[in-house]
């Protein structure tokens, strides 16, 4: 079933920002040859009017394949060459603007029904939620995630049913050294694991290590819902943004991977943990993960969105395009050194979850 779920969160987000691609092409008239979901070998095709719909082997992704993207058809009108820069960068930017059409749909869906809202005085039904595990801490040892309610704590002498955050810290500072006896909820599954409240925990970690709040569920009128949507996207936004610049920053001038940065294999296993604890929190994971996908695509890099933008900007400084096979070389090889970053932080993720 996780699996099931994480290509199932691939196709959406992988489809819709193709879409965006084939939907601006056909626009302006231009031929798309293929839709295609997922890389080859090819698995199944059908052809519908003048174009191929596939479906490939590898899930990580898809493609639209536009008649002149390498430059033929010059003089012909359905030729993606033959047409102006600034249509070529529409359809180019159009999956990215698709990608953040769908997190704001989402983002204004969980506003219609609920969101997880953490200290606001117009949340109901708040419950004491554990926002961060350390991880090498008891908890993380118990198994307790991210997003787990702690309904009952039991020690030697006493137990207590929290009714904060602060009720919670206040019981376990009191039974440091003892085995405490917790009852969580993690989605619809509820379960009693031992958790060894530490005496002398590591600085800003606490006995149990785990952090905690207030957690209660925010919820508007449905004619507020897009607004609160698109407030939701813009701050995604600029966290992402911050977060690539702070990748950015380590990776290329420290030369070392943040913890926080996943591969396929670490967003598998954040879709299992967010699709346990609800539908509300799985649709705000999904609209995050769009939005990184966006951000991610317009990065100036051969082989994403944004290295092909810059290819047509350094074709409108010089008046002519880059020769195509320049531009083919570049962008095989901006594939190929994104997919080796890929099996590098696949490692990383294996690591991090598994070992």
């Amino acid at each position: 079933m996780s699996v099931i779920i994480f290509i199932a969160v691939l196709v959406v987000i992988v489809l819709v920002h193709e879409w965006g691609h084939f939907f601006a092409a056909r626009s302006f008239g231009i031929r798309v040859d293929e839709f295609g979901f997922g890389f080859p070998p090819r698995i199944l095709a059908k052809k519908v009017g003048e174009t191929i719909y596939s479906l490939n082997l590898v899930p990580l992704g898809g493609f639209v394949r536009l008649f002149g993207e390498s430059g033929e058809g010059a003089d012909n009108k359905k030729s993606f060459a033959s047409h102006p820069i600034w249509h070529r960068v529409v359809i180019i930017l159009a999956g990215v603007f698709m990608n953040l059409v769908l997190a704001w749909v989402l983002f204004s869906i969980g506003f219609g029904i609920g969101v997880p809202s953490v200290g606001d005085s117009d949340t109901v039904n708040q419950k004491v939620t554990i926002t961060d595990v350390a991880s090498d801490g008891p908890a993380a040892k118990a198994k307790i995630s991210f997003g787990s309610i702690v309904e009952k704590l039991v020690a030697t002498n006493e137990s207590l049913v929290p009714k904060s955050a602060d009720d919670l810290v206040f019981f376990v500072n009191r039974h440091k050294g003892e085995t405490l006896h917790i009852t969580i909820q993690n989605g619809s599954d509820t379960q009693v694991v031992d958790v060894e409240a530490r005496k002398n925990p590591p600085a800003g970690e606490g006995p149990l290590g785990i952090a905690l709040a207030d957690v209660g569920i925010y919820k508007v009128a449905w004619y507020k819902a897009p607004w609160y949507g698109a407030k939701s996207l813009w701050y995604a936004l600029r966290a992402t943004l911050e977060a690539f610049g702070s990748i950015f920053k380590s990776g290329v001038i420290e030369g070392r991977i943040p913890e926080s940065v996943s591969g396929p294999i670490g967003v598998f296993v954040l879709t299992n943990q967010f699709a346990k604890l609800g539908f509300v929190y799985f649709i705000q994971f999904v609209a995050a993960l769009s939005v990184s996908l966006a951000v991610l695509n317009v990065i100036p890099f051969p082989g994403l969105d944004g290295g092909r933008i810059l290819f047509l900007l350094t074709e409108k400084i010089r008046g002519r395009p880059v020769h195509m096979r320049h531009e083919q070389l570049a962008h095989t090889a901006g594939i190929i050194l994104i997919l080796i970053l890929v099996l590098f932080i696949s490692f990383h993720d294996v690591r991090h979850y598994f070992l």
